[in-house]
C-alpha cells in the first residue's frame, strides 16, 4: 500500500485491527524514507513511537524489521535486543549509562551526555519528553564534579529532585535549606530556587551548576522571579563557566551569551512520544453563561468515559478547586463506576486532611471518588502526596493549575486545557505546548492525548533575552548586582542615579535587589517625610503590635506591588495585617482556618456550612503559600533595613523585624526544625517532635534520629500514618 504523508500513515497504524506482513513492510519503507530525510525525521521517529505503542498489531515476522528502525530513529530505551545482530547490540551498549544502572540514553541525550562528561557547557531546548532531567542525574551520578548547585523554579520540583538524588547521598551532602552549610570534607550538591541562591552566605565554591526552564530567565515572560533567577546565575558565573541550562520551545539565545562561553547550544524537536490533539472546542454564536455551562458539561462528560489518568489544566487555584469539587459531585450523581481497585491506598492522606485541615473539606469525597485538585495554595507535602496517588493510579482525574504543569513530572496518558488564561493573561503558544507536553511518558504512555477545549494559540518562536548578556532592557535591579567591568557601556547612565545615593543606602539596596528599587526609595522618601508620625510605630522587635504591621504592609503595598500582581485575594493591606496578626497569635494554618470558619462575619456571608469550610479552607491556604511562606516575610525584612537607615540616619532608635519576619516564613518553628519542611515533613510531624527533638542540631540528624525511632514509639508521640511515611521517606 502506499502512504502520502505521515498524516496517513499515523491514521492507518491508529485504524488498524491487525497490520499483515506486506502493510507493515510497506509502511517501514515509507518510515525509513522520513527517518533518512534531516527535515521529515521527526515524522518518521512519531511513526516509531506509534508503532511501539501498536506492537501488537504486527505480524510476528516484521518485528525485527521495526527494531532496526527504531534503532535508526535513535530510540534506543524502545530497543528490544533479543533480534539486534552483533554490531546492533554493540551500538546498543553505548547508549547505556555508565553511571545509571538499566538506563539507555537515547541518540540526542548520549550525544549531550558525551558534551557534559566533557565538562562543556551546555544549554538545551527540548521536548518535555526528551528526558533533559535524566542528564542532571548523569552529572551527579558521574561523581564528575564536587560541588553542584541545581536552580529549579518550584519547590515542588525541587523535592522530587532531592528525592531523586537520595541514592547518592553516601558521595554527596544534599543542601535544601539556607540554614543548612556544606559539608568540608564532601561533595555537596545545592537544591535551591533562584531566590535561595541569591540568599545563601555559604558558598566557598562551585564547579557546576544547572538551571532548569532556564528561559525563565527572559524578563519578557513577565515572572516575577525573573529578576532573582539572573542575579543567581550572575552569582554562579562568578565560580564556574560549567554549566547546564534546560528548558522546552526556545529558538534562540543572546549571541553575547553564546560567543562569551565555549558552549554548545543544543535546540532540538526530538521527542520519546507521541502526541494526538483533539478539539472539543463549543463552535458558534452562544451566549457567554451557556457557553460557560455547555462547556463544563462536555468536560465532565468527556472525562466521566475517561479510565486513564488525566490532567485538567485549569487558570487558577480557585477554578481548579471549583471544578474538581463539581466533577466529584457528578460522578457521585450519575453513579459513575470509577473501577479504581487501590482507592484506599488514600486512606493516610484522607487522615490527615481530617485532622489538619477540617473532616468536611470536600477534597476528602473527592479523593474517596478518585479525583482531586493540586495548586500552589496546598501544602507542599500535601501536593506530593497527590502527585504521588496520581502516577500510582489512585486518583485519576487531576484538576491543575500551571504549579503542576509546569513543576512536577506526572504519568498523564491525557491532558485536557480546559482553559485559555494563565491567572488573568491569554496563555500563549509556548504555554499551551508546555501543558501538552505532558501527556504521555517515556516508557509507560507511547501515546500522549491532549484535548483542547480552547483555541490553540498562535504559533510563536520564543527568544530568551538573557539580562545579564541582552543588557540593553535589563532593569536596574539587575544592573546593581553586576561587577562595573561586567556592564556594558551603552547601559552605564543607567546607574548615574544610583551611584550617586550614600554608600550605606546602596549597601541596603544591593542587599535587597530583588525588590523593586523605585519603590524602596519611595519608601525612603515617606519615611524621612514623616520621621514624627512614624518613628515609634517603626520602632519595635518580636511581634507587633496590628499598628505597627499595618504600616509596614501598607508601605509595601503601596510602592512593592507590581501592576497586576496576584493578590490572592486580599483585598487590602488592612485586609491581610488583620489575618497577619491573628496567624502570629494563633501560630497554626489549621488554627487559622477552623477561627475563620467559625468566625460570626463569615457565618452570615456563607451560611452554607459546606460552602464556608470549602471557601475558608482554599482561601487560608491560599494566603498562606503567596504571602505567609515567602512574600510577607520578605516584605517585612526589606522594610525593616528602610526602617533601619533612615533612623539610624537621623540617631533615633530603630527597630528590628527578623526575628518576626524569619517566624513567620518558617511557620514560627525554630530554623532548624523549620528546615525538615524542605524535606516534606508536614508541619503537624514537626510539632509533635518539636518537645522531643534537640532543636540545635542539623535537619539531617534530626531525620536520623526520627527514623531510629520505631513506629510505635513515633505513634506514642501522636504522629498518624501519613506522618510516620513522610518521615521514613525524608532521607
Amino acid at each position: 500500500m502506499t502512504f502520502q504523508n505521515a498524516t496517513d500513515a499515523v491514521k492507518f497504524i491508529s485504524e488498524s485491527q491487525f497490520i499483515d506482513y506486506d502493510e507493515s513492510f510497506d509502511l517501514s519503507k515509507f518510515c525509513a524514507k522520513l527517518l533518512r530525510n534531516k527535515a521529515e525525521e521527526r515524522y518518521g521517529r512519531d511513526i516509531v513511537i506509534r508503532v511501539r505503542d501498536a506492537w501488537s498489531k504486527l505480524q510476528e515476522n516484521t518485528k525485527p524489521i521495526w527494531n532496526d528502525l527504531t534503532e535508526a530513529a535513535g530510540l534506543y530505551p524502545y530497543i528490544d535486543t533479543e533480534n539486534l545482530s552483533i554490531s546492533g547490540l554493540l551500538r546498543y551498549e553505548y547508549h547505556k549509562s555508565p553511571f545509571i544502572n538499566d538506563v539507555f540514553l537515547h541518540e540526542e541525550q548520549q550525544y549531550l551526555s558525551v558534551e557534559l562528561q566533557s565538562k562543556k557547557a551546555v544549554v538545551v531546548s527540548a521536548p518535555t519528553s526528551f528526558g533533559k532531567s535524566l542528564l542532571i542525574e548523569e552529572i551527579v551520578a558521574s561523581r564528575l564534579y564536587k560541588q553542584i548547585v541545581i536552580i529549579q523554579p518550584t519547590l515542588a520540583l525541587l523535592d522530587e529532585t532531592r528525592k531523586k538524588l537520595l541514592k547518592y547521598r553516601d558521595s554527596y551532602k544534599i543542601i535544601v535549606s539556607t540554614n543548612q552549610t556544606p559539608d568540608g570534607d564532601k561533595r555537596n550538591i545545592f537544591l535551591f530556587t533562584g531566590e535561595r541562591v541569591v540568599e545563601y552566605e555559604h558558598f566557598e565554591n562551585i564547579d557546576f551548576f544547572v538551571i532548569d526552564e532556564f528561559y525563565k530567565l527572559s524578563l519578557d515572560r513577565d515572572d516575577d522571579r525573573a529578576i532573582a533567577l539572573n542575579q543567581a546565575f550572575n552569582r554562579l558565573l562568578k565560580f564556574t563557566n560549567k554549566f547546564y541550562l534546560l528548558g522546552p520551545m526556545v529558538r534562540n539565545i543572546p549571541l553575547s551569551f553564546k560567543e562569551k562561553f565555549d558552549l554548545t547550544w543544543f535546540p532540538t524537536d526530538f521527542s520519546t512520544v507521541a502526541v494526538d490533539e483533539s478539539s472539543l472546542e463549543i463552535i458558534g454564536k452562544v451566549k457567554a453563561t451557556e457557553k460557560k455551562q455547555l462547556k463544563k458539561d462536555s468536560l465532565f462528560n468527556f472525562l466521566s468515559a475517561l479510565n486513564d489518568q488525566t490532567l485538567i489544566y485549569c487558570s487558577s487555584p480557585n477554578k481548579a478547586t471549583t471544578l474538581g469539587i463539581e466533577f466529584r459531585s457528578e460522578l457521585t450523581t450519575k453513579e459513575v463506576d470509577i473501577g479504581i481497585v487501590n482507592l484506599n491506598d488514600n486512606a493516610d492522606i484522607l487522615e490527615w486532611i481530617s485532622q489538619n485541615i477540617n473532616p468536611k473539606w470536600s477534597l476528602i469525597d473527592a479523593i474517596n471518588s478518585g479525583v482531586a485538585f493540586h495548586h500552589g495554595a496546598l501544602p507542599r507535602h500535601l501536593g506530593s502526596s497527590i502527585v504521588d496517588a496520581f502516577n500510582n493510579g489512585s486518583i485519576r482525574w487531576l484538576f491543575c493549575t500551571s504549579t503542576l504543569i509546569e513543576g512536577v513530572n506526572t504519568s498523564a496518558k491525557n491532558v485536557v486545557l480546559y482553559d485559555k488564561e494563565k491567572g488573568t493573561k491569554q496563555i500563549d503558544f509556548f504555554d499551551y505546548k508546555n501543558i501538552a507536553g505532558r501527556s504521555g511518558r517515556m516508557n509507560k504512555h507511547f501515546i500522549g492525548n491532549v484535548i483542547r477545549f480552547e483555541k490553540q494559540p498562535d504559533q510563536m518562536e520564543l527568544f530568551v533575552d538573557i539580562p545579564l548578556f541582552d543588557q540593553e532592557n535589563a532593569p536596574l535591579e539587575i544592573l546593581i548586582a553586576l561587577d562595573d567591568a561586567d556592564i556594558d557601556k551603552n547601559v552605564k547612565h543607567k546607574l548615574d542615579a544610583f551611584n550617586n545615593l550614600d554608600d550605606s543606602l546602596k549597601a541596603v539596596l544591593r542587599k535587597n535587589s530583588s525588590i523593586n528599587i523605585d519603590g524602596q526609595l519611595k519608601i525612603i522618601q515617606i519615611l524621612e517625610s514623616n520621621l514624627s508620625q512614624y518613628r515609634y510605630l517603626l520602632n519595635w522587635t518580636a511581634y507587633p503590635t496590628y499598628d505597627q504591621i499595618l504600616l509596614v504592609i501598607q508601605l509595601a503595598w503601596d510602592n512593592l506591588l507590581r501592576p497586576g500582581e496576584n493578590k490572592a485575594d486580599i483585598r487590602s493591606a488592612a485586609h491581610l495585617a488583620v489575618l497577619t496578626i491573628k496567624y502570629s497569635q494563633l501560630k497554626s494554618v489549621s488554627a487559622l482556618i477552623n477561627d475563620i470558619i467559625n468566625d460570626p462575619f463569615y457565618i452570615e456571608r456563607y451560611p452554607d456550612q459546606q460552602t464556608r469550610i470549602n471557601t475558608m479552607a482554599f482561601f487560608i491556604l491560599n494566603i498562606t503559600r503567596h504571602w505567609f511562606d515567602y512574600k510577607l516575610p520578605k516584605w517585612i525584612s526589606v522594610i525593616s533595613d528602610l526602617q533601619e537607615y533612615v533612623l539610624k540616619k537621623s540617631n533615633i532608635p530603630f527597630g528590628n523585624y527578623s526575628f518576626f519576619a524569619s517566624s513567620l516564613e518558617h511557620t514560627f518553628l525554630p530554623p532548624n526544625l523549620a528546615a525538615l519542611m524542605e524535606y516534606d515533613i508536614p508541619v503537624s510531624a514537626i510539632n509533635k517532635l518539636g518537645r522531643f527533638l534537640n532543636q540545635d542540631l542539623s535537619s539531617e540528624v534530626l531525620i536520623n534520629q526520627c527514623n531510629n525511632l520505631t513506629d510505635e514509639v513515633l505513634k506514642s508521640r501522636g504522629l498518624i500514618n501519613y506522618e510516620i511515611k513522610k518521615i521514613r521517606n525524608a532521607f
